[in-house]
């Protein structure tokens, strides 16, 4: 298989989370759903129990959630369109590149890329930081979705797994 390196920039847009007051928060489901960060993140999926009536930066349907505050380098899926807060940046994968091989290339290099970050009280990443980091990717989009796909197996197994055993405990 043959792989490139490239920025970020280069295969994604970034959008940069920023936080409404605190004032227009709910947790009664009035607007749509917020993420400020990674507290409600899942395996793959954040659990939404925030939602706000004012934003300005928000995450698409299909969108890496990609943590940009301590700790950096975490990712979720947007599963809808959601509101993000300052701790999260939406990652928009450019056509004729593969979202599932950035989402499973960042789930494996994201603990890497938070001892990379700086700050003295939290740990971040900036845009700048972000857009121009330098990753390597497989040539080829078809072969981008061939270990994409692998491991997306290999993820529904473990949901499966986490599912039976939540079950036993219960």
């Amino acid at each position: 298989m043959k792989y490139k390196k490239v920025q970020l920039k280069d295969i994604a847009d970034i959008v940069m989370g920023q936080s409404p007051k605190s004032q227009f928060y709910n947790t009664d489901g009035k607007g749509i759903p917020f993420l400020q960060g990674v507290r409600t993140f899942g395996e793959n999926y954040p659990i939404i129990d925030t939602y706000t009536t004012s934003f300005n930066r928000e995450a698409n349907v299909g969108e890496i959630l990609f943590s940009v505050r301590a700790p950096v380098g975490r990712v979720n899926w947007a599963t809808k369109r959601i509101a993000i807060g300052r701790g999260l940046a939406a990652i928009r994968v450019k056509e004729r590149y593969s979202p599932n091989y950035l989402y499973y290339l960042f789930k494996k290099i994201g603990e890497h890329l938070d001892s990379l970050a700086t700050g003295t009280v939290f740990t971040s990443i900036n845009k700048k930081e972000l857009s121009e980091l330098s990753i390597d990717i497989p040539a080829s989009v078809v072969d981008q979705e061939r270990v994409a796909n692998y491991l997306k197996k290999i993820d529904l197994k473990i949901e499966k797994n986490n599912q039976i055993n939540d079950n036993l405990v219960a």
